[in-house]
C-alpha cells in the first residue's frame, strides 16, 4: 500500500518559515556585497509549497515577512519575467514557466545525481525501501534525486521537494559533515527558530544522532520526521570539502526496525556513498 500524504510533525507556528523572513534581511549583518532587492524577489518563489497553487499578496507577505507593497511590486515584476503568473480573479499568483526551465537545468547540469542515480536505484530494490541524495537548501535539504524500492510502501517525496534538517536523516547527515564550529552554529538557530518549549528536545535528539555519526560514520532519525518511518543518512562531500551532499534510506517502521536498521541497512548506505564518492572523484 501507499502512504497517505505524509504529515510531518511541525512547530507551532505553522506557515512562517523563520529562515525565509531571515534570508532578505543579510545585508543588516553587514554583508555589502548582498542585493537585497534581489533577496526579496527569491524569498517571494521561495514561499511557494508543493501545495500551494496560487497564493495572494497577503499571504506572501505573512510568509515572508516582507510589506504587502513590497510584494505587489515584486510580484509584477517578476510575473513580466516569466517567474509567476497573476490570475485576476482570483487576484493570486502562480509560479511560472521560468522557475521549471531553471530547475531543469539545474538537474541536467548535476553530474553526481547522474552518477548515483543507477547506484542508488539497485540498493532501493535490494532492500526494498526508499534512498535519497540531497543538498542543502536554506535550512531545509531538496531532494535531488530519489529512488523507490518497495513495490507496496512509498515515501510520498520527489524530486525538488524539501525536507528540514533537524528531524530527517537528510538534514542530519548534512548537519554531520559541517566543521564543528559552523555545525553548532547550525544547531543553535535550528533550536532558535523551534517553539521554546521543544528546544531542548530538538538539540538532545540532533546531538544524539550526531554522535552515532561520529562513532560509526551514519546518523538516524527513528519516527521523528514522520511517524511512521525510520531512516539512515551518510554524508557525500566534494574532494576539496566545500561542498556537501546526503544520502538517506528509509522505509516504513514496521519492516525498518532498529535493528535492521542500524546492524544492516545503515553499514550498507555507507558503503553505498563510498561506491558514489568514487564514481565522481574526477569532478566532486
Amino acid at each position: 500500500m501507499q502512504t497517505p500524504h505524509a504529515r510531518p510533525r511541525r512547530n507551532s507556528g505553522a506557515g512562517i518559515d523563520v529562515s525565509l523572513r531571515a534570508s532578505h534581511r543579510l545585508r543588516e549583518s553587514g554583508d555589502r556585497q548582498f542585493v537585497a532587492a534581489l533577496a526579496r524577489g527569491l524569498a517571494l518563489l521561495r514561499a511557494f509549497r508543493p501545495d500551494d497553487r496560487f497564493l495572494g499578496n497577503l499571504e506572501l507577505a505573512r510568509r515572508t515577512g516582507l510589506p504587502k507593497a513590497t510584494v505587489s511590486r515584486l510580484a509584477h515584476t517578476l510575473t513580466e519575467l516569466g517567474f509567476l503568473t497573476h490570475s485576476p480573479a482570483r487576484e493570486a499568483y502562480a509560479l511560472g514557466a521560468g522557475v521549471l526551465a531553471l530547475g531543469h537545468t539545474y538537474l541536467a547540469a548535476h553530474s553526481v545525481r547522474a552518477a548515483a542515480r543507477p547506484l542508488m536505484e539497485e540498493f532501493a530494490q535490494s532492500v526494498r525501501a526508499t534512498v535519497a541524495l540531497g543538498e542543502k537548501d536554506g535550512d531545509h535539504m531538496m531532494i535531488v534525486e530519489i529512488c523507490h524500492g518497495s513495490p507496496t510502501y512509498r515515501l510520498r517525496l520527489d524530486v525538488g521537494q524539501r525536507v528540514p534538517h533537524n528531524t530527517t536523516a537528510l538534514g542530519r547527515a548534512y548537519l554531520a559533515a559541517l566543521p564543528p564550529a559552523e555545525r553548532a552554529e547550525k544547531i543553535e538557530f535550528l533550536c532558535r527558530a523551534a517553539p521554546p518549549g521543544e528546544r531542548g528536545e530538538i538539540a538532545a535528539r540532533l546531538e544524539r544522532s550526531l554522535r552515532e555519526y561520529d562513532r560509526h560514520g551514519f546518523v538516524h532519525s527513528l519516527g521523528e520526521w514522520h511517524p511512521e518511518f525510520f531512516a539512515v543518512g551518510a554524508p557525500l562531500v566534494s574532494s576539496d570539502g566545500t561542498h556537501i551532499l546526503a544520502l538517506s534510506c528509509s522505509g516504513p517502521a514496521f519492516e525498518m526496525s532498529r535493528r535492521r536498521l542500524l546492524g544492516e541497512i545503515a553499514p550498507r548506505l555507507v558503503r553505498l556513498r563510498d561506491e558514489i564518492q568514487a564514481a565522481v572523484r574526477n569532478y566532486f
